[in-house]
């Protein structure tokens, strides 16, 4: 008995078996104060939930896997600003789909949408995150510090991202990397309204496999940003939610 403990005490920690088809449900959920008292308009509290359904297909590539995801249906509710939005803004496109390379576990290039609209948009941060794979090569109680940066540019505009994530691997969950992370940054945003600035914190929680998407995990943002409009500033405060869940 005890050859048979320390054999299992010695093992490296198992992990998933690699499959090319995967599904999911990405629900991401924002809540922000917007204090335009500078510009008039006092202060306004907008809350957002988008809730979508995915399916992540993977062919092999030299050098790594290329990812092709569809949009199978995505709601958004926005609350009291639906109204005030075009109709159009809040469906999801017709065929829309995400296509990049992933290498190691991670995206290269461009990972923006075929097509635009508000609930697609919502939930590219979901699709980013399934692909962060912090540390393949990590065992059990591993502490170590990643710094990324991410540059983004749509028609919307121009955005960098930089975020400084102190990870750990926490434990073993049903075969998978239980990856427990604090995280600070700071973004920079560049639009026709105007230019945002700002910090982030949050923490996040991912199981991950061996290669391939991660298998489920959650993140959660706190943000204090200042939009600068003219010579007048209005400070935007909020937080923000994203989940990711396998769909049998």
């Amino acid at each position: 008995m005890l050859s048979l403990l320390l054999t299992l005490v010695a093992a490296p920690p198992t992990t998933l078996a690699p499959a090319d088809s995967f599904r999911y449900r990405i629900v991401t959920k924002s809540v922000q104060e917007v204090d335009a008292s500078a510009v008039g308009q006092g202060t306004q509290n907008v809350a957002v939930t988008t809730t979508g359904l995915i399916t992540v297909h993977l062919t092999d590539s030299a050098g790594g896997k290329v990812a092709h995801i569809t949009v199978d249906s995505a709601d958004m509710d926005g609350g009291e600003m639906m109204p005030m939005l075009d109709p159009e803004m809040t469906k999801v496109p017709k065929g829309v789909f995400f296509h990049f390379f992933v290498k190691d576990g991670k995206i290269l290039g461009d990972p923006s949408p075929s097509a635009m609209s508000l609930p697609v948009v919502n939930m590219m941060g979901g699709v980013s995150l399934l692909f962060t794979n912090p540390r393949p090569t990590a065992t059990l109680g591993d502490l170590w510090t990643d710094t990324t940066r991410v540059d983004t540019t749509t028609a919307q505009g121009k955005s960098v991202a930089t975020n400084i994530a102190k990870w750990k691997f926490a434990s073993m969950e049903n075969g998978g990397r239980v990856l427990e992370a604090d995280i600070t940054g700071t973004m920079e945003v560049d639009s026709p309204m105007g230019k945002l600035s700002g910090t982030t914190s949050g923490k996040q929680r991912m199981v991950t496999r061996a290669w391939g998407p991660a298998i489920r995990l959650s993140s959660d943002t706190m943000s204090d940003m200042v939009m600068a409009l003219g010579t007048a500033a209005v400070n935007i405060k909020g937080t923000a939610t994203v989940t990711v869940e396998p769909i049998p």
